[in-house]
């Protein structure tokens, strides 16, 4: 089978072998045993490079037959080696199925050059949406009140003061609607918006609390 993927792990584990975890256009997120050639260095085996594999399966696993590169993403700069890291680290949790609006959203974030912790966030809520687990933000899950007070990881969304619970996160109607701009708008656009890092990592915070109650 040939499939495109980005390599999200490349762990070595023997003299010439490397554990390969990528996401791929064809079978999600996948595990395969690459084995390297004798003084090679191979670019398109490693973190973050968008490659061609060809892989066959033996028995329960899928082994590499050949690569070949495509893009490497590789970064220039500690702050972009954080941000697709944090990409990284988002997705390989979970066994995703193959997802074409997922694999360009992936493309489209490995491939942002400046403001990453806006990149970081946007993604994370894109990748809630894509997903299909993207929580209520505009009015209370338990009653419907726009009132906004805290956010539920169990109920899945925002509530009102009285219907707040004991182990909520204290949010707010800003934060609900600073979510959703983020979601639906692009890069390019909101990377020009002034927005305080605090509610950044806020948002952060929450939707990844929220990612590993939904997908684990």
């Amino acid at each position: 089978m040939e499939l495109k993927g980005f390599v999200l792990r490349s762990k070595q584990i023997g003299n010439r072998l490397r554990h390969i975890t990528a996401f791929t256009d064809k079978l999600g997120k996948v595990d395969f045993i690459a084995k390297i050639k004798r003084g090679e260095f191979p670019l398109k085996l490693d973190l973050f490079s968008l490659s061609t594999f060809k892989i066959v399966q033996k028995g329960e696993n899928y082994e590499l037959q050949r690569a070949l590169l495509i893009r490497s993403y590789f970064p220039d700069t500690v702050e972009k080696f954080i941000y697709l890291s944090k990409i990284s680290k988002l997705l390989l949790p979970y066994q995703l199925a193959a997802n074409q609006k997922l694999f360009k959203l992936v493309e489209n974030y490995f491939s942002a050059g400046d403001s990453f912790r806006v990149a970081y966030t946007m993604f994370l809520l894109k990748f809630t949406f894509v997903e299909g687990i993207f929580p209520a933000l505009t009015k209370c899950v338990g009653c419907g009140s726009r009132q906004i007070y805290s956010f539920s990881i169990e109920r899945g969304g925002v509530l009102c003061l009285r219907c707040a619970e004991k182990n909520d996160i204290p949010w707010s109607s800003d934060l609900s609607k600073l979510s959703v701009n983020l979601a639906k708008n692009s890069f390019e656009k909101m990377k020009k918006e002034k927005i305080p890092l605090q509610k950044l990592d806020k948002i952060n915070t929450v939707f990844e609390n929220h990612v590993r109650f939904r997908l684990s």
